[in-house]
């Protein structure tokens, strides 16, 4: 059996970044991306009328959150509805979470340099040591 290698991270990721149209393949390698950096991912619906799976995923951050993960969550500049910011913001306030720390892609920049800053973004983000001795075994 492999060991898992994620760290601790988990990425809160649109539907639009793990199933991106072939024509639109101008970002990073996100999937690639998250596992060299040592992050799982929790993968958003597409755009659309899904409030109660956003309850349910909220409930999934929450769950990570209480347990000493470090989140993130990644989108698309100018993508109004693959993150779906508002309505998920709104949920994790509810449940008393933390807003994770955004990152968006731009797909107007050459894919190597957006490439180059995410990585250096999931690179940098992690929780306060204190908290990692909390629930990091």
């Amino acid at each position: 059996m492999k060991a898992d290698a994620r760290g601790w991270r988990l990425a809160l990721v649109p539907d639009a970044l793990v199933n991106p149209p072939a024509v639109r393949r101008t970002a990073p390698d996100v999937l690639q991306l998250l596992e060299d950096s040592g992050y799982g991912l929790l993968q958003l619906p597409p755009p659309g009328r899904h409030a109660p799976l956003l309850a349910v995923i909220a409930d999934q951050v929450a769950e990570y959150a209480h347990h000493g993960y470090a989140i993130v969550a990644l989108g698309v500049y100018g993508d109004t509805g693959g993150l779906h910011w508002r309505r998920l913001a709104a949920l994790l306030r509810h449940r008393g979470i933390s807003l994770p720390p955004r990152h968006m892609l731009r797909r107007d920049r050459e894919v190597v340099a957006e490439s180059r800053r995410l990585a250096a973004f999931l690179a940098r983000y992690d929780l306060p040591t204190d908290v990692q001795r909390r629930w990091r075994v």
